[in-house]
């Protein structure tokens, strides 16, 4: 299998300059280069910088894949929106991680695992992605948790040691389309995520009063906010969010942080439970698909024999095909009406008058009606 790099970079806040394009631009004569996006793909060579050295300069979030098995995700934060402290809690050695730079947090989600080195194309994931960083911005921690399910499986497999789970964010039951997407391209169980999710909390929407908010700020905020607008801020909006949020929300759990907290050994229990539910819910509901349809060809039974007998007598091959699906259904009837030995006989009938019919009975046989 030939080698694969994918690396796409995205700017979220402002559009890049002329003078960033043109850097941009050095690391790569095939870069696919626009105002907002960088993309570099690789079947031999590498990416000649830093990867998140450029990501710190000139974009906001970047996405990697290698189909060698790995998949990562890194975002560049304002060091003015957050406390890098919130995520230690999620970090994992060499899959989770955040550092500091001058003026950002880089939050690095970097996930190894065998399962990644099925071909998947890179286009496509980071725009759908791009959401989770104005959740993070806002607080929202569910992707992080999401990774640290995800890392940890694998670290469970390698380690001995067992973990505690961190502060499990509110609303995993109900997850939107972007968070849906992560779970996709970083393989999260969802047997896991469902099991996790027992013990995060629901939170009512509900539409802040913003305006009555705005109005009771100072007035020497109002015109800091404004002059921030002025200049360009391409964080202002988050900014003002956070700060009437400060001012005038009661605090609420965002995370189950007061409740008892899991191991990942008990997490993975649970899961199995799930799963087996799951598994006994999709059984019965099959068996139940199957015995309407069962019961519905009862009805029109003599009239699929007379037409299985239609179907041989045109002696073609796509014709064979729709006959032996036929009897593959008659038999199951057979087998649900206790009637199988009545079964039996009229296939042997079949096989003794079309004994010259070579491609109809290897169909029987490939069918396994044969060996009833």
């Amino acid at each position: 299998m030939s080698e694969y790099q994918y690396y796409e970079f995205q700017a979220l806040d402002k559009p890049l300059t002329a003078l960033e394009q043109t850097y941009i631009s050095s690391f790569s004569s095939r870069v696919q280069l626009t105002s907002r996006s960088a993309i570099f793909i690789y079947s031999f060579g590498d990416f000649r910088g830093e990867p998140k050295e450029l990501l710190d300069k000139c974009f906001d979030i970047m996405l990697y894949m290698a189909n060698w098995g790995t998949r990562q995700l890194v975002f560049r934060l304002p060091k003015s929106l957050v406390n890098p402290s919130i995520f230690q809690p999620y970090c994992l050695a060499d899959q989770i991680s955040v550092t500091t730079t001058s003026n950002s947090v880089i939050l690095d989600i970097n996930i190894d695992d065998e399962e990644y080195r099925d071909w998947i194309e890179g286009e496509g994931w980071l725009t759908k992605l791009a959401q989770i960083r104005d959740d993070i911005l806002q607080g929202d921690l569910r992707a992080l948790y999401l990774a640290w399910l995800k890392a940890t499986l694998i670290l469970i497999d390698e380690e001995s040691e067992d973990f505690l789970e961190p502060p499990v964010p509110a609303m995993l039951k109900k997850l939107p389309a972007h968070l849906e997407t992560f779970i996709e391209f970083f393989d999260i169980d969802q047997d896991l995520i469902a099991s996790a999710a027992e013990l995060s909390v629901s939170q009512k929407s509900e539409v802040e009063p913003l305006e009555d908010w705005i109005y009771a700020l100072s007035l020497q905020e109002k015109n800091e906010f404004l002059l921030k607008v002025v200049q360009g801020d391409p964080n202002v909006r988050l900014h003002l969010l956070n700060r009437l949020r400060e001012l005038f929300k009661s605090p609420e759990n965002a995370s189950s942080v007061n409740i008892h907290r899991r191991t990942f050994s008990e997490l993975v229990k649970i899961s199995q439970q799930q799963a087996q539910r799951r598994h006994e819910q999709e059984l019965l509901a099959a068996q139940q698909i199957k015995k309407r349809k069962l019961e519905a060809l009862a009805l029109k039974e003599e009239s699929v024999w007379l037409e299985v007998y239609r179907l041989i007598e045109l002696k073609q091959a796509k014709q064979y095909e729709q006959a032996v699906a036929y009897l593959v259904d008659l038999r199951d009837l057979a087998e649900y009406q206790d009637k199988l030995d009545e079964f039996k006989v009229c296939i042997q009938k079949i096989q003794k008058d079309y004994s010259s019919r070579s491609g109809l009975l290897s169909r029987l046989k490939k069918a396994g009606l044969f060996k009833l």
